[in-house]
């Protein structure tokens, strides 16, 4: 049997389109990750570029030259999104590179962070050059960035152009900005903040696994008293943390469900 020759796809992905000038028409898409860009004021959309889903408002700031590191412009939803994201990167001043130190993908090789954006790409994991263009130079969808010191693993803003939409990049006035080195400042004392706050919470897990371990052996000891087993499993059913809630692949007991979105690979 002769099989026909295979052909590309004639409808490319996002990406595939990343590199194509934006286009002149707008329609009602996923409500932008800053404030103030909905549609109004009880809207869950915004209007965004057909071509690229990339917001109007946030495109025509980029064009103007505005660029913004104040995680408070963002959607509160979206600022510890952004924490864990710059919280991964070494944040220096304006002239350096700031070199990604989060996850690479084992395959290509290529650094990447998870984000499920539904309404704009299909896609779950991101180059963090793309993601730190959202959090700076608005939520531009998938336009094309490409950085001014060729680094692929630099996050810097500052070495970061947003591509086919006409930004304006003065980088003197940038690094120069007081304005901008206050909220570099700003910045670093937030990822501070979380940073020791996801620690703290991580020694608390800590604490409560060797708890949850001592009574797990308790429990599932055959010479322990019953009365002791029965209060605990009694106490446990009424908390809803009966050993019919334990993940089997997780040592100890009554585990949180395990949050994938990192193992799960995608386009760039």
């Amino acid at each position: 049997m002769i099989m026909a020759e295979a052909k590309p796809s004639s409808t490319p992905g996002p990406y595939g389109r990343r590199n194509v000038q934006i286009s002149n028409t707008a329609e009602e898409g996923e409500l932008c990750i800053y404030t103030g860009h909905s549609l109004g004021r009880f809207s869950s959309h915004s209007m965004r570029f057909d071509s690229h889903q990339a917001c109007t408002r946030c495109v025509a700031a980029a064009r103007e030259g505005r660029m913004s590191l104040d995680i408070e412009t963002l959607l509160k939803k979206n600022r510890i999104k952004a924490l864990k994201f710059w919280s991964q990167v070494e944040i220096g001043a304006p002239d350096e590179c700031w070199m990604w130190g989060g996850c690479i993908n084992n395959r290509t090789q290529q650094p990447q962070f998870a984000w499920r954006r539904p309404g704009i790409t299909s896609s779950t994991q991101h180059h963090p050059q793309r993601v730190a263009m959202w959090f700076s130079w608005g939520d531009l969808g998938y336009t094309a960035v490409k950085t001014t010191c060729g680094e692929k693993y630099c996050c810097n803003p500052f070495h970061l152009i947003p591509q086919n939409i006409g930004v304006f990049v003065d980088q003197d006035s940038y690094i120069e900005s007081f304005e901008l080195a206050c909220q570099i400042h700003s910045l670093k004392q937030a990822v501070g903040e979380y940073v020791l706050e996801q620690a703290m919470k991580e020694e608390q897990r800590l604490d409560e696994t060797e708890d949850i371990e001592a009574r797990a052996a308790m429990l599932l000891n055959p010479d322990s008293i019953f009365g002791e087993r029965f209060e605990a499993v009694m106490t446990d059913m009424l908390k809803g943390q009966h050993i019919s809630q334990t993940e089997p692949d997780e040592p100890g007991l009554y585990r949180a469900p395990t949050d994938n979105e990192e193992e799960e690979e995608g386009e760039y």
